[in-house]
């Protein structure tokens, strides 16, 4: 599970709501303040939502149903903000509010189609950099998105599960069992950096994945 260890840095995008913009001094946006943001958003574009204490909900034109819950939202220092929008029959999409108002769309790379993606998910801001894992098919997948440059890439690693733990700028990405893969991504402001890594490194630096 992610970790504090750093200015800006939350360990879950739920608790990321309760630090919002607190380097700045500014105010406090409150969980309900955001999804009535992410719902003002909606409406926009025309979608006639049903706004509740822990999720907002929408019936498609093809009359499936469309969700936001607290758990599917992260917001960075600048006042970004993401959101994944789950769909019952597998039509998701992550949505990211730019400081300029400006929303981008991103739907995920998938394989399979009809299910439900998020189980398991992870949305979490670090800076400028949106970090986005899924599951799909028989396996979690995990993708880097630079909000600045609107560019993203996939982290590729041999492993089914895909086990996170975030320390400061470093990302430490590993499967669940002994023969899968072990990586750590170095992030900086204009790029980042990928390298192997064993657990004996793991070891030597006292990082497990919660």
């Amino acid at each position: 599970m992610p970790e504090n260890k750093a200015s800006g840095i939350s360990p879950l995008p739920w608790l990321q709501l309760n630090q919002y913009l607190r380097p700045k001094k500014q105010k406090i946006m409150t969980q309900a303040e955001i999804l009535t943001l992410i719902d003002e958003e909606l409406f926009t574009d025309n979608i006639k939502t049903e706004v509740g204490e822990q999720k907002i909900t929408w019936t498609d034109h093809s009359g499936m149903e469309n969700s936001v819950s607290p758990h599917q939202i992260a917001i960075n220092n600048d006042g970004v903000i993401a959101w994944w929008q789950c769909n019952k029959a597998g039509k998701e999409e992550v949505r990211i509010r730019l400081k300029e108002k400006k929303v981008i769309t991103w739907k995920p790379s998938i394989n399979t189609l009809g299910q439900p993606l998020f189980r398991d998910g992870l949305l979490y801001f670090y800076e400028n950099y949106l970090i986005i894992k899924y599951k799909d098919t028989h396996y979690q997948r995990l993708f880097i998105f630079n909000i600045k440059t609107l560019k993203n890439e996939e982290i590729i690693i041999n492993a089914l599960t895909i086990q996170v733990k975030i320390i400061g700028n470093e990302l430490f990405l590993g499967g669940l069992y002994h023969d899968e893969e072990f990586i750590k991504i170095t992030i900086y402001p204009d790029h980042f950096e990928k390298e192997s890594i064993d657990e004996v490194y793991l070891h030597q630096r006292n990082i497990t994945f919660d």
